[in-house]
């Protein structure tokens, strides 16, 4: 069962595998790095992607110099949304 997470800066991601992904028709391949197919990703809703265990370490690193506007703004569009688009890939059941 996937668990919901949130990265210090406080964006909501899922660990899926590559079975979760083929069942909403992906194919597992990061969405950073363009390699894969990989057994494990990350479901991130603010990027709309999943990404690798490297691509998503490489990009919370970015994400610390996003201006505080920026991720507040982010954070309010997540909050308002995510739990339904989480839902949607994994099938209502999951989350």
């Amino acid at each position: 069962m996937s668990k919901l997470k949130y990265t210090p800066q406080g964006f909501s991601y899922i660990d899926v595998s590559l079975e979760q992904c083929l069942s909403w028709g992906g194919y597992g391949i990061c969405d950073g790095c363009n390699k894969g197919p990989f057994k494990k990703l990350k479901l991130i809703y603010v990027l709309n992607d999943t990404y690798c265990e490297d691509c998503f370490n490489k990009w919370q690193e970015r994400a610390k110099t996003y201006s505080k506007e920026d991720v507040e703004y982010d954070l309010k569009v997540q909050n308002d949304n995510h739990i339904r688009w989480y839902s949607y890939h994994l099938n209502r059941k999951e989350l």
